[in-house]
Parts: structure tokens; C-alpha cells; sequence
């Protein structure tokens, strides 16, 4: 295991020390001290929660862990988090928090955070991982945010764009996000009318999954007649979305995406989501009302953020030739070019 003064080098301290103003009403008080544990790096929902207390005047010391996506390395930044103990404990993503915390029902105090306050964020299903019994609390030193539409919900929303088959997806077995995924799309198949084709991706020595074996597995998809792609949220698959969306694009696959940056920032047709500078925002609101308000973490509900977009690539839909049906055009928050956003409210190709 590395060396806390190690662990200390390696991650950055940020400092966000400002004077209370007179518009927050808070007495002035020390920064609080955050840590935040982190699996990708400090991304757009780390940034929006830093954001939230600077915008609030609220004073805070954040100092941030990341695994940078090495389940390995969670169990020492957990670790050095015990031994610093800050006022508050950040954690993102599935995985990191099941490390930190464990499951509701198997908590062990030496390995697991129990003795201050845990909040997390970008957690899939909260429920089945088993981080809370129900949405109505924890009942432990433990809160957080959701951040996705219930799965029926986003592909109720794909079907107001285009009607789908068979659904394709792409599994991940060495992350739970992927598997829970999986799990409750096969769950709605019969309900929704669809089929699903699982590719799953192999694993290295490491354990790690291969990108390399990515087109092949795409390939595979459109091979079994897959009409839609659903882009789980998977860090791992997050990181190699231009890959996976060109590759699907390319062999005439939408894709749909239920997190924004595969639709924002490759090649997803479209998508369902909630920002994650706002899911930032929405958690940071919650640990303020633990750290300045009082309330306990554990009688706290599990909430997801009432704000959603729903992007629409028209770069891609071009290519593709699926273009949205023109009542989407009044709702939908374009990507990608809206220059083409003019010729379709007019019923027009966009070539």
C-alpha cells in the first residue's frame, strides 16, 4: 500500500477559502474540509459541487482522491481519508462508494467510513448496489443524489424519436454500474417490446476491459440486426465513446445515451439526461444542509434532480438519416450544429 505522504503528493488540495457575504446569512465559520473521493478524475459534476459552495460564499477545503478508474486504488484513498477525517466525505460513482461505505446490510468500521459524514453522487441504482435499503433514507451516516432517469423513462423517451427492436448492448463485467444496467433493461424487454443482444467485453489481466476488442464487439451487434445502441453509464465506456459511437454510426446503429458526454461529445444520437454540472450542484446542496443545517445524514431522501435535457445530435441524425420528428424540436436541446436546426423545423433534409 503507498505511503500517506504519498497518497498526499499524488492528489491535489484545492482551496477555496472565501469571506462569507452578507447575502448568505451564514455566520463566518472555518472552511469546511471536503474530501472527495473520486473514479475519473475531478469531472463536470466535481467541478459543479466546488461551484455551488464558491457561487454560496461558503468557505471549504476540498482535497480530491482519484482512482483515475483503478478499483486497486480505492481502498488506500479510503485509507488516508480515515486518517485525515475531514467534516465531510464526497464519493462518485458506484464502485467508489461501495468501497467506502459497503452495503447497507455489511458495513466493517475497518475498512468502511462510519465516523463522519458520507454523500454520494453519480450512483446508478443506489437501491440494488445495496448502498441504501430504499430512497427514503439510509439510515446511516449516508446520503446522496440520484442523477438518471429510471431506464423505462429514457427509452420511452427513444421511442418518441424513433422506433426500436432490438437493443444492443455492450457489458462491462468488471463494473457493477454495467451489470445493474443490463439487469434492468432485460427486465423492461417483454413490457417495452424489444429484444436485447448482450456483447460483453473481455478482461485483461488486470482485470480491465479490453478497448481494443470494442469494434469487434460492434460489429457484432449490427451483425444480430441491432437497431439501437443504449450507452450505459460506465466509466469505462465513457472514456472510449468516440470508439464505440463511430464505430456504431458507421454500421448505421443509433445510439442512445444515458449520460450526456456520448452525445455532447462523440457520436450518440441522442439522449435523456441531467447535466452533471447540476448533479454537482444538486449534491452540494445536500451536504450543506449536513454540514451548516445539521441534519442527519441517514434520515435524508435520495433525490434526483427535477432538471433534464433531451439532446438531440443533429450532426448525427444527418448521417444516420433519422431525423427528429418536428414536435421534438420544441423541446429538445440541440448538439452537434444547429445549423441544420432551421431546414428541419421546415420539414426539409439537412445534407
Amino acid at each position: 500500500m503507498r505511503s500517506a505522504r504519498a497518497v498526499r503528493t499524488a492528489f491535489a488540495t484545492l482551496l477555496l477559502a472565501v469571506s462569507l457575504g452578507a447575502t448568505t446569512g451564514r455566520a463566518a465559520q472555518p472552511p469546511w474540509r471536503i474530501a472527495m473521493l473520486l473514479y475519473r478524475g475531478c469531472e463536470e459534476s466535481c467541478r459543479g459541487f466546488q461551484d455551488y459552495f464558491r457561487r454560496q460564499n461558503v468557505p471549504a477545503v476540498f482535497t480530491l482522491l482519484d482512482a483515475a478508474q483503478d478499483q486497486r486504488r480505492i481502498a488506500g484513498l479510503v485509507a488516508e481519508v480515515k486518517r485525515i477525517r475531514p467534516d465531510l466525505v464526497v464519493v462518485w460513482g458506484t464502485s467508489v462508494a461501495l468501497a467506502a461505505v459497503g452495503t447497507w446490510d455489511a458495513v466493517d468500521p475497518e475498512r468502511h467510513l462510519t465516523e463522519m459524514p458520507v454523500v454520494f453522487m453519480a450512483v446508478t441504482d443506489p437501491v440494488h448496489s445495496r448502498l441504501v435499503p430504499s430512497l427514503a433514507g439510509s439510515r446511516r451516516n449516508l446520503a446522496g443524489t440520484l442523477y438518471l432517469l429510471p431506464v423505462a423513462e429514457q427509452l420511452r423517451a427513444a421511442r418518441a424519436y424513433l422506433d426500436f427492436r432490438r437493443v444492443g448492448f455492450l457489458l462491462n463485467p468488471a463494473e457493477t454500474n454495467s451489470r445493474l444496467s443490463l439487469a434492468e433493461l432485460q427486465a423492461l424487454a417483454g413490457q417495452l417490446g424489444f429484444a436485447v443482444h448482450v456483447e460483453t467485453l473481455p478482461l485483461d489481466n488486470g482485470g480491465r476491459p479490453e478497448a481494443g476488442a470494442l469494434p469487434k464487439r460492434i460489429a457484432a451487434l449490427a451483425a444480430a440486426g441491432v437497431d439501437l445502441l443504449y450507452f450505459s453509464p460506465d466509466s469505462f465506456l465513457n472514456s472510449q465513446r468516440q470508439v464505440i459511437t463511430r464505430q456504431a454510426v458507421a454500421r448505421r446503429i443509433a445510439v442512445f445515451a444515458a449520460a450526456e458526454a456520448p452525445v455532447r461529445q462523440a457520436d450518440a444520437l441522442l439522449g435523456v439526461v441531467v447535466r452533471y454540472d447540476y448533479v454537482g450542484q444538486f449534491t452540494a446542496r445536500l451536504a450543506l444542509r449536513i454540514l451548516h443545517d445539521g441534519a442527519r445524514a441517514g434520515e435524508l431522501p435520495v433525490e434526483l434532480p427535477r432538471q433534464f435535457s433531451y439532446l438531440i445530435n443533429l450532426r448525427v441524425a444527418r448521417r444516420l438519416g433519422r431525423y427528429p420528428p418536428l414536435p421534438l424540436l420544441d423541446v429538445a436541446e440541440i448538439v452537434g450544429g444547429s445549423d441544420c436546426a432551421g431546414t428541419f423545423e421546415k420539414g426539409e433534409r439537412c445534407d
